[in-house]
């Protein structure tokens, strides 16, 4: 037979066949109906609906709504948060009037998993074609889902899977030959059922702190990622909570959800566990910690990678029995309870410290009223203003926590200085004259002020008027258009390629460069060591960015730029009441936090004559302006106090740990243009826009105390830097 007939044969066949009427498969349903697992449901409350959130699927799966479905079936508890529903549709009808049985378990497709892996339950669906005219809401029990085919015990532990079955006897000949299967709540970002409960950390610490409890942990090695948030529990004196407005649980247990005794459905393991760091006074077991009570919660932490909690808001010298639990996605709880008591004890932070060595130094921030006076006509009528025009719109309140989150910081500045406030009172005056023509005019009664004063001035300009100012212009442009003639800069020979222009074309000058710094506190303070060295050390690497803009390059460069950095230093604060000196004890739970942010506005002269007419590529500088260093001190994350009367009371009038100091920079250094090495990069370098790259150097000496007054802090220091730059 040839090959083209045997091909024509297998088509004949291939086309019959597609002809013919199809036979339904033993699994198939009836007439080629399709069963659908639809829309799920749970009861939250005594509302059935679908979930409106993962988080709210993912917690309804979990170990204690499957102990309050065990005890629910039992008729132990009463409650509807117990089962999970499914609208079950069919398209088209099977013709037949015929029951469809439900099955849990983890292979119910089959007769031998159906015997030793499934159960069947007690509720059909009664006519499975009715589901062709109208969707039915089925409802799957989570206790029966999750532990199959158990029935006695309590909830297993199941993360993932849990398999709902519709099984149908096709042929009506007592084969279930039909299967369809469902895991329970699974979707996008759901996998299933969660009854398993996280694991412990280990290495558990705890110190006393301020009015607090610092504790600390290892993360565990197995199963880490299934944490997602911590909580903690203390009883305080007499059995009491700590506070009356505790947090919200992040937990279920079944004894909150469904009213279940402990004794009846204990989802939560509780260890009795050592701590570092204790009392040493032993704990008995607590029933406000077993049951998870949670009027007793008293902190937490959100950060599935924590490695410790702050507790705040507690008494000081007054014994809190502790306890710490890991929670999962799915609410799932497991906890340790510490078997010896913790105290908070008081502590003298930095900014504390300052004050009770005598210190005159001031912290706060507010510019209008230290400028024109706190009861001053001026700062009454522009508070008329806050509070009349901006505070009557969203703009406008906007706009005064704009103000008071930047420029309101800057009190500082100008406080028990007559010339800074002066001065401060000149600068504000524009915007002073906005701000009370705006309250006076409103606002659209200002705009059209400025649109006539446009239209005024606009009538004013004219071509004679234009002209001297065009004649300057191509005077001060004319030299610099003869210079980027000149010759071509020496690592480029003789090349005549554009891109080899001179230093003419240099707009800005850009540097990082870092340094050992230590603020002239101590200095202030006429001692040595004095309260930053004792509570902080030594230096710390200060990094620095600075800008800035050329205005003139002629014999060398002259530029107007600025520069900010950022310096932070931490140590924990000293046990209260103790005395300054080389022995002196530290709080085990406290930390204080020195932080300062250096701002300058300055003038920078670099000498480029030696690169630009000779190749050596050195560049002298020198560079000096004004200073504006902002500062804080924060104990345990929060900014420091200390009160004005020399106590540690927490209620008293304390003077806030922020502020700012001014005064003035001054440094001088050298620059080393580093693309002289190989003048293949110089050239790539210039194709990208950088003209020169290298490093530098410098002496700096910063004076920074608010021009030498006492209530300001004394922030500068006498160091040196070094760095890297670029001119583009």
């Amino acid at each position: 037979m040839s090959r083209t007939r045997s091909v024509s044969i297998c088509v004949a066949v291939a086309g019959a066949l597609a002809l013919a009427p199809s036979r339904a498969r033993a699994d198939d349903l009836p007439n080629g109906a399709v069963l659908t697992f639809g829309r799920f449901f749970i009861y939250e409350g005594d509302e059935k609906k679908e979930p409106s959130t993962p988080d709210v699927r993912r917690q309804y799966l979990n170990l204690a709504h499957c102990e309050c479905s065990r005890l629910a079936k039992s008729g132990t508890v009463n409650t509807k948060e117990t089962s999970v529903f499914y609208e079950m549709t069919l398209s088209p009808t099977t013709n037949e009037s015929r029951a469809a049985e439900l099955w849990v378990g983890s292979d119910c497709g089959t007769d031998t998993g159906r015997v030793n892996n499934c159960r069947r339950l007690e509720k059909d669906i009664p006519d499975l074609s009715r589901l062709a005219i109208s969707p039915e809401q089925v409802e799957f029990g989570l206790y029966d889902v999750i532990n199959a085919k158990a029935t006695t015990e309590r909830c297993i532990s199941r993360e993932g899977n849990g398999l709902a079955w519709v099984l149908y006897d096709n042929g009506a000949d007592g084969t279930l030959d039909y299967s369809l299967s469902q895991s329970i709540g699974a979707s996008m970002e759901v996998s299933g059922v969660d009854t398993t409960p996280p694991p412990l950390p280990t290495d558990f610490a705890g110190e006393s702190a301020e009015s607090a409890i610092r504790l600390s942990w290892t993360v565990p090695t197995v199963r880490a990622t299934d944490i997602k948030y911590y909580q903690a529990f203390c009883i305080g004196p007499d059995d009491a909570p700590v506070t009356s407005d505790p947090i919200a649980p992040r937990y279920q247990t079944a004894t909150t959800l469904c009213d279940a005794a402990a004794a009846d459905a204990n989802t939560v393991e509780i260890t009795a566990t050592e701590i570092s760091g204790g009392d040493g006074t032993d704990v008995t077991t607590p029933v406000e910690f077993t049951t998870l009570d949670p009027n007793f919660l008293c902190g937490e932490s959100t950060e599935s990678t924590a490695t410790g909690m702050f507790i705040r808001d507690l008494q000081n010298d007054v014994p809190y029995r502790v306890m710490l639990v890991a929670i999962d996605y799915a609410g799932n709880a497991t906890g340790a309870f510490f078997t010896t008591t913790i105290t908070p004890q008081p502590a003298t932070d930095f900014w504390e410290d300052l004050h009770d060595r005598g210190s005159d130094v001031e912290g706060g921030f507010c510019l209008l009223a230290e400028t024109y006076g706190d009861g001053g006509p001026i700062t009454q009528a522009l508070r008329a203003f806050r509070d009349g025009t901006l505070g009557g719109s969203g703009f406008g309140r906007a706009l005064t926590r704009a103000y008071y989150a930047s420029m309101g910081k800057l009190g500082g500045l100008v406080h028990g200085s007559l010339v800074l406030r002066a001065i401060a009172a000149v600068m504000l005056f524009p915007l002073v004259v906005i701000a009370l023509a705006w309250h006076v005019l409103t606002l659209p009664g200002l705009l059209a002020l400025v649109a006539l004063f446009v239209l005024w001035r606009r009538k004013r300009i004219s071509l004679p008027r234009l002209a001297p100012a065009a004649a300057l212009g191509c005077i001060l442009l004319g030299p610099t258009a003869a210079r980027a003639q000149g010759p071509s800069p020496y690592w480029d020979g003789a090349s005549d390629d554009a891109t080899a222009d001179s230093d003419t074309d240099v707009k800005w000058q850009a540097g990082i460069r870092v340094g050992p710094y230590v603020p002239d506190i101590d200095k202030q303070f006429g001692q040595s060591p004095g309260p930053y060295e004792d509570m902080f050390g030594g230096y710390q690497v200060l990094p620095m960015l600075d800008v800035d803009r050329m205005l003139w390059t002629g014999f060398g460069q002259l530029g107007i730029g600025g520069s900010i950095g950022y310096m932070q230093k931490t140590a924990r604060a000293w046990v209260d009441g103790s005395v300054p000196g080389p022995d002196r004890m530290r709080s085990a739970g406290d930390k204080n936090t020195f932080r300062l942010i250096p701002l300058a506005l300055s003038v920078t002269y670099r000498f480029t004559y030696l690169d630009d007419e000779y190749g050596i590529p050195l560049v002298p500088y020198v560079r000096g302006g004004l200073a504006y260093y902002i500062w804080s001190v924060r104990t345990n994350g929060e900014t420091a106090k200390a009160c004005w009367d020399g106590t540690h009371n927490a209620s008293c009038d304390a003077d806030k740990g922020y502020g700012a100091s001014l005064g003035f920079v001054g440094s001088i250094g050298l620059a080393i243009r580093a693309e002289r090495i190989d003048a293949n990069a110089a050239s790539s370098m210039r194709q990208s826009g950088i003209m020169h790259a290298g490093f530098y150097g410098e002496l700096s000496l910063a004076k920074v105390d608010g021009f030498g007054s006492a209530t300001k802090l004394s922030v500068g220091d006498r160091t040196w830097f070094a760095g890297v730059n670029f001119e583009f």
